[in-house]
C-alpha cells in the first residue's frame, strides 16, 4: 500500500523518531550505493564495504 494513514501507529512510533530512523538508515543507504559506484569504476578499493555494509543494515533494521 503506498499510503497507510495508520503507520506510525502500527509501528508504535512517533513521527520524530520513525523520521530519524528512516533519514539514518536511508543516509547509510546513499553512502553505500556511492561505494558501489567506487568500486565499480576502481575495483580494487571498496572490496567488501558494500557487501558488509548491506549485511550490516540489514541486521539493524530486522531489529526495529
Amino acid at each position: 500500500m503506498w499510503i497507510d494513514f495508520k503507520h506510525l501507529s502500527k509501528a508504535k512510533i512517533g513521527y520524530i523518531p520513525h523520521a530519524l530512523r528512516v533519514s539514518l538508515v536511508s543516509f547509510k543507504l546513499i553512502l553505500i550505493g556511492i561505494a558501489g559506484l567506487i568500486h565499480a569504476l576502481m575495483p580494487v578499493i571498496f572490496l567488501e564495504t558494500v557487501t558488509k555494509g548491506i549485511k550490516k543494515l540489514n541486521n539493524e533494521i530486522s531489529h526495529f
